[in-house]
């Protein structure tokens, strides 16, 4: 009859240790181990939906643009600055983005020449090793990077929109570029037009006629 009292008292021994089935900061520990790739994965999305919103609201703006420089309408402007402020912002889409932030080039193709975007541009953001080179949208050796179009002409408007970035820290030069020293999150969108026929405007506040 000693054997049941001694098995209670062995099961009872166990039950009394301290480090028996002791599991407190365990889910501390298993989410202090999951939380990193869980934060990581949440910023990732934002980051990538971030990247389509900018893509969407930027061809939708300069598409929007583009038609008033297809039609003549933006003979009167006299500048990039003018051009994105009047025609590009001035938009459902453009109201969203910031203006100073889109950097825009007019392309003149010739009539043998096709609105794809290879015939004049390898479609791609232009990049100095990891740095984005906007000398070409900007003006460079005396050059003008913006110009009215004349009637009659096959046209490709290209517009680089810069923005924040929310990786760079994590991920650098996966989700950014490098701009001025600092991380940036460009998108490029071109549109190609074909011009109605109408004059060039020869107001002496006008920019002048791409070559």
């Amino acid at each position: 009859m000693s054997m049941p009292g001694r098995n209670r008292g062995f099961w009872r021994g166990k039950a009394r240790n301290p480090l028996q089935k002791d599991r407190r900061g365990a889910v501390a520990l298993e989410f202090a181990i999951l939380s990193i790739p869980y934060f990581m994965m949440v910023l990732g999305v934002c980051e990538v939906g971030y990247d389509l919103f900018l893509q969407e609201a930027t061809d939708l703006a300069l598409q929007e643009g583009a038609r008033q420089m297809e039609v003549g309408a933006a003979q009167a402007s006299s500048s990039e600055s003018n051009f994105v402020q009047n025609y590009v912002c001035n938009t459902t889409a453009g109201r969203m983005l910031i203006c100073n932030n889109f950097h825009v080039k007019v392309y003149v193709l010739s009539s043998t020449e096709t609105f794809d975007s290879a015939t004049v541009s390898t479609g791609a953001l232009p990049m100095s090793g990891h740095s984005l080179d906007l000398s070409a949208y900007d003006g460079a050796n005396g050059k003008t990077a913006f110009c009215n179009a004349p009637g009659g002409s096959l046209i490709m408007v290209s517009a680089i929109y810069v923005g924040p970035t929310f990786l760079s820290g994590l991920l650098p030069y996966y989700f950014n570029e490098l701009y001025n020293g600092a991380p940036v999150h460009a998108v490029l969108s071109q549109v190609g037009i074909a011009s109605e026929s109408f004059s060039a405007s020869t107001s002496s506040g006008s920019a002048p006629t791409c070559s």
